[in-house]
């Protein structure tokens, strides 16, 4: 009798073994591409190459973009393992002069279930129109420089209340108003509410509150507003996971102290 249950037994534990290792996996060649310097009015492609290196078929079940300006298409069929498939980020640059910086977020059965990837570049107005602004107006424009645009929280608990210390740099030659901020999500905003003024030549750090609503792994994005005459919109991203509230045993701090960049 035992003689029968023991090589079932292994056998079974074999088969679960082989399953839990069955996976896609989702290599990219890049995440990031930099368009360099577009005229304003192009639109702007990149196609992202990625190859299924696991041994199962991989499907995209979602693929958005972090604004209306940035159409992204993708193969749809399942990728068999060896095969490769594209994700293709579109910008559309119509009055829309100034650096910019998009993600396009994936969604798949891979064992990395979500990726992001990052397009950016700066657009530069057509020859003959009149500009917004003279050379001289821009040459002593305030410069936001942001540099760390992509923050890693990693794991918070939901409906926590996380403060954020952002680190800015003002290359410019006159001072930097930053003026609000507008988010993705209603779970980020400035601290004090107020402005935060930032010296020709210097350095400051702007207070943000992550306050995180959904479960999930998620990257949210947001535009810094300033009088920065280049760039009047800088674009910040926020990647972590949010979880249940945990115990006061868990690892994930319930209210941490502040994070800074």
């Amino acid at each position: 009798m035992f003689g029968k249950i023991i090589p079932l037994i292994l056998a079974s534990l074999v088969l679960e073994t082989g399953i839990s290792h069955a996976q896609a996996m989702m290599d990219f060649r890049e995440t990031t591409y930099d368009f360099g310097e577009i005229e304003e009015g192009t639109v702007a492609e990149h196609q992202f190459i990625f190859t299924n290196t696991g041994n199962q078929p991989l499907i995209l079940s979602s693929v958005k973009a972090s604004c209306g300006c940035t159409t992204p298409s993708w193969t749809k069929e399942p990728i068999l393992p060896g095969k490769s498939g594209h994700v293709k980020a579109s910008y559309n640059s119509k009055n829309r002069p100034g650096g910019f910086n998009k993600t396009i977020t994936i969604t798949s059965n891979a064992s990395k279930p979500t990726q992001v990837l990052y397009i950016k570049g700066t657009v530069i107005k057509l020859a003959g129109l009149t500009p917004l602004f003279t050379e001289e107006d821009l040459r002593n424009s305030p410069r936001a420089e942001i540099p760390r645009s992509h923050l890693q929280l990693g794991k918070v608990q939901v409906g926590s209340s996380i403060p954020v210390n952002l680190m800015i740099n003002n290359t410019g030659k006159t001072e930097l108003e930053i003026k609000g901020i507008h988010a993705s999500c209603r779970c980020l905003s400035l601290m004090s509410g107020g402005n935060l003024v930032i010296g020709a030549n210097s350095r400051g750090t702007i207070e943000l509150v992550f306050n995180p609503e959904t479960l999930g792994e998620s990257t949210y994005g947001a535009h810094l507003l300033s009088n920065d005459l280049v760039q009047p919109r800088y674009e910040i991203f926020i990647t972590t996971t949010v979880v249940p509230k945990q115990d006061q045993s868990s690892m994930v701090k319930e209210e941490p102290s502040k994070i800074s960049f």
